[in-house]
């Protein structure tokens, strides 16, 4: 017999689809984000700068609703882990958010500077790399793959080695002369917010796993038990 869903059943439901709309949203607009700035396409990046307030507003809906339900109806256990959970992964959505416009904010500065001094190919891959982390972190949120959702953390190791390597290539060449310099600091700056996406996608991983088992920091605690007990020092 198929149980029919009372209120808060479907409330729960909508806010997991509105979590899920809003992760789609954000990747789309990092997407063009990282579109306007190897193309050096001012008019897109302005158009992204103009819409920012549509994730903002439903970060602040998202986090009244998910409030609401726990003031009026009380969950335990696992269903209030998942509002708690649907918060901090709308919180960390909207930073996400943030880090786009500020990837349009430099493609905006880099637009009527020129050629770039080289091809772009280090930033658009660490780019595709933490994209491919928010469908992969998503869709583990939606299927409860917590196999998936554990994986992040490794794959968040890719995208902070090519982060080092660009910045240690992007310093050089500021080193070489001034004719660099605003390139590369710029470039610096989207390579550090692509750095900083992939820890929030990361949180979002750490949410899912919460939200199903109740654990707290699981890959801190993973790495600390891989490492030994570190010793107190005074």
């Amino acid at each position: 017999m198929i149980r029919r869903l009372n209120a808060y059943d479907r409330a729960l439901l909508q806010i997991g689809d509105r979590l899920l709309n809003m992760g789609d949203l954000v990747g789309r607009r990092l997407e063009d984000a990282l579109r306007s700035l190897t193309r050096q396409d001012p008019d897109l990046a302005r158009r992204l700068l103009a819409s920012d307030e549509e994730v903002d507003s439903l970060d602040e809906s998202l986090e009244m609703d998910s409030l609401e339900l726990i003031s009026l109806q009380q969950p335990m256990d696992q269903d209030l882990r998942f509002l708690a959970a649907a918060m901090r992964i709308s919180r960390d959505l909207e930073r996400i958010g943030d880090y786009a416009c500020d990837i349009a904010e430099a493609a905006l500065a880099l637009a009527g500077r020129g050629p770039y001094f080289k091809p772009l190919e280090d930033v658009p891959r660490m780019g595709e790399l933490v994209q491919a982390m928010m469908r992969k972190s998503l869709r583990a949120h939606v299927e409860k793959d917590l196999a998936a959702a554990r994986q992040l953390d490794s794959d968040d190791e890719a995208v902070d080695q090519l982060f080092l390597a660009l910045q240690e290539e992007l310093t050089d060449y500021m080193k070489r002369g001034p004719q660099y310099v605003d390139q590369a600091s710029n470039l610096l700056l989207v390579a550090r917010y692509l750095e900083r996406i992939g820890d929030h996608v990361v949180n979002i991983s750490e949410m899912t796993i919460f939200a199903a088992t109740g654990e707290r920091h699981p890959f801190k605690k993973a790495k600390q038990a891989g490492k030994g007990q570190v010793p107190w020092r005074q």
